[in-house]
């Protein structure tokens, strides 16, 4: 990042989902549209005579599928914290005999450590290079490094990448073929993405792709390709943890076994397939979607008429529900199957059998020789479980029951508990998907409780050591600017008062102040004096505070009694693009779903100083969700707490999302 970048936009590194407001507004997918064309195209399909029809209207006489030229047009298939820190690199593999390619380029992402950004400003930077000890400790603070899985990309992992990059250094990549490291760029419907990828660099991936012979897809070879790329990225003697989704743990596996010993310091093995047994000599099953589509490496004509069929329904076909399983609720909303029949249209065929030709599953020996390699550090004086495996119940590609095999596995080898199992109630393969908060939560959890506290993988690390510098615990951005404004909206009504909001808009608290902490809060809503508020406290019952900035907060959750503590992330000074407004109006649905006894209850939405972006996603959700209309909306929210929006982008962003 430019040191032309404010010092508002650099404390708000840790973007999850958010883009220009071109791509946040103007191309927003319409609610009613959708679920219009979703409806028609499972109409249309109903039968199995009128599924045929349309196959042959398609596959045979090249008709185009209008539900899927919309999904591919106005549908990015990747976010906005990889647009942000995208990286273009050419990965040397001039020192890997087996690749028939010197080189490959790929589209990665290096998101920096968060204390980068604040060792920018000098006084803090003087202070740091002074404390020795401060500096070791960064040193030996990991990489997290992300590996999607078969027809995946890295942008599935945004929810997890947004969290950790609150307390590390990521590094992820576009598998070749995969994601915005494609075959073609060039296609016959414009393929919407928030990532600017100049057209130079875009013939530069997909030539240098093209080249790749059908060997170098082997599984083995694909771990040469990201070894080399971790060798041309990461300094020697960093330490890196590794995450893995479905085939990805596979490679994160191999990998961890290919970099010299004490390297990685851990594995988190999202949906893992059955690890093949050279122990006990048992011949595993190979993962269903590897095993059926081994049949179309020898017959490839056949297979894109096959993924034609299996997508004819859209967001209810196989090809989705195959991914994210039986479940209802949230996981399985329309707009988590939107998403996913995204990707899935993302992925190219011939790129899928050159994987799947060459796939070689990771063996319990090469497992054991990986955990080995990071669990017998001498500077570890207990036995960490540096190995998370996660699996939904609802999977219907990696069955739930591979983790715990697993787990069963290691422990009688290791003759200790080195790893754990988590099983995920309501989610199927596309865990981050079905379940992000929750998920990214449990992996955060596991972080920093079972990894050693040396790795200092914790965002509470990260607040100590800028208060250590700073001499700040609880410091914010333009404090004064902070104290001089309303702490909380008064209820956000129409129809003179006639309808209320469920929503309040709120400057971020502040730990231990006299006018705006968690305490002082609570107390307003629940001390007391409760019942006789002064005049512009909000009517009703305060259950849960909503946090949309990006940041680490300046105050404590754990503070809050009776409130409820959510994140969602977003960037500072840019309009939350489609998939935030989502993620949001979900959340405070769910809330409120899990407080239906609650009378008038109400969540308080904060991200700084509460005014654009959590004006712009109030008004989202009063649109969307409670039929005002836009003007009704904006002016509502102003009235509530002056002057409302203030960037006149976000309210332009409103008009053309939900009026033109």
């Amino acid at each position: 990042m430019s040191s032309s970048v404010s010092e508002d936009d650099v404390s708000e590194l840790l973007a999850v989902s958010a883009s220009s407001s071109q791509n946040g507004s103007s191309s927003n997918l319409a609610a009613d549209k959708l679920k219009q064309l979703a409806s028609e195209q499972l109409e249309k399909t109903a039968t199995f005579w009128s599924k045929l029809h349309q196959f042959s209207r398609i596959a045979l006489l090249g008709y185009p599928n209008t539900f899927e030229q919309y999904v591919l047009e106005s549908e990015p298939n990747d976010c906005s914290l990889v647009a942000k820190y995208t990286e273009i690199v050419d990965v040397d593999l001039s020192r890997q005999p087996s690749l028939s390619v010197d080189s490959v380029t790929l589209n990665t992402v290096h998101v920096p450590h968060p204390l980068v950004s604040f060792l920018r400003n000098e006084t803090n930077q003087s202070a740091a290079e002074d404390d020795l000890d401060l500096m070791r400790e960064l040193r030996e603070s990991p990489i997290l490094v992300f590996i999607h899985g078969l027809g995946g990309q890295m942008s599935q992992f945004e929810p997890l990448m947004g969290l950790l990059s609150q307390c590390s250094e990521i590094i992820a990549l576009d598998l070749p073929g995969f994601g915005n490291s494609k075959l073609s760029f060039e296609t016959k419907t414009k393929r919407k993405s928030v990532s600017q990828i100049s057209p130079e660099d875009q013939r530069r991936i997909s030539s240098s792709v093209k080249r790749m012979s059908w060997e170098d897809f082997k599984t083995d070879n694909i771990v040469n390709i990201i070894f080399e790329l971790i060798q041309q990225k990461i300094p020697a003697g960093k330490k890196i943890v590794i995450v893995g989704h479905s085939m990805g743990t596979h490679l994160s596996v191999k990998l961890a076994r290919k970099l010299s010993k004490q390297t990685v310091e851990g594995l988190i093995l999202l949906s893992p397939p059955d690890f093949e047994d050279d122990i006990e000599s048992q011949e595993g099953a190979k993962p269903a979607t590897v095993s059926m589509l081994t049949f179309f490496t020898y017959f490839p004509a056949f297979f894109n008429f096959f993924r034609t069929w299996d997508r004819l329904e859209g967001l209810e076909s196989t090809s989705v529900l195959r991914q994210l399983g039986n479940v209802a609720g949230i996981s399985n909303s329309i707009y988590n199957k939107l998403r996913q029949f995204r990707w899935n249209m993302d992925v190219n065929s011939e790129v899928i059998l050159k994987y799947v030709r060459g796939f070689n599953k990771a063996k319990y020996s090469e497992l054991i020789e990986a955990i080995s390699n990071f669990n017998d550090n001498p500077q570890d004086k207990t036995v960490y479980e540096k190995t998370l495996l996660l699996g939904g119940t609802d999977d219907r590609l990696t069955a739930a029951k591979i983790i715990h095999k697993t787990q069963n596995f290691l422990t009688k080898t290791f003759d200790r508990k080195v790893s754990e199992a988590i099983e995920v109630t309501n989610a199927g393969h596309s865990l981050l998907l079905a379940k992000p908060e929750f998920i990214s939560g449990i992996i955060l959890n596991h972080i920093e409780s079972k990894f050693p506290e040396r790795l200092h993988l914790s965002p509470a690390w990260v607040l100590k050591v800028k208060a250590k510098i700073s001499g700040d615990k609880w410091g914010l951005k333009n404090e004064q600017k902070w104290m001089q404004l309303k702490p909380i909206s008064t209820n956000i009504t129409r129809h003179n008062g006639k309808d209320v909001a469920v929503l309040l808009g709120m400057k971020t608290l502040r730990e231990g102040d006299s006018h705006h902490s968690p305490t002082i809060v609570e107390d307003l809503f629940y001390g007391a004096n409760k019942d006789n508020r002064a005049e512009g406290i909000p009517k009703g019952n305060l259950i849960a505070i909503v946090d949309i900035s990006a940041d680490i907060p300046p105050y404590s959750p754990k503070t809050l009694k009776n409130i409820k503590y959510y994140k969602c992330a977003t960037v500072s000074k840019v309009v939350p693009d489609q998939i935030a407004i989502r993620r949001f109006i979900q959340l405070v649905d769910d809330i409120l779903s899990s407080n239906e006894n609650v009378e008038n209850p109400l969540i308080a939405v904060h991200c700084h100083y509460g005014f654009n972006r959590t004006g712009f996603l109030i008004c989202c959700y009063l649109v969307e969700k409670m039929g005002w209309s836009v003007q009704e909306a904006v002016e509502g929210f102003k009235a509530a707490k002056p002057p409302g929006i203030k960037h006149p982008h976000f309210i332009d962003a409103l008009y053309v999302r939900y009026e033109s």
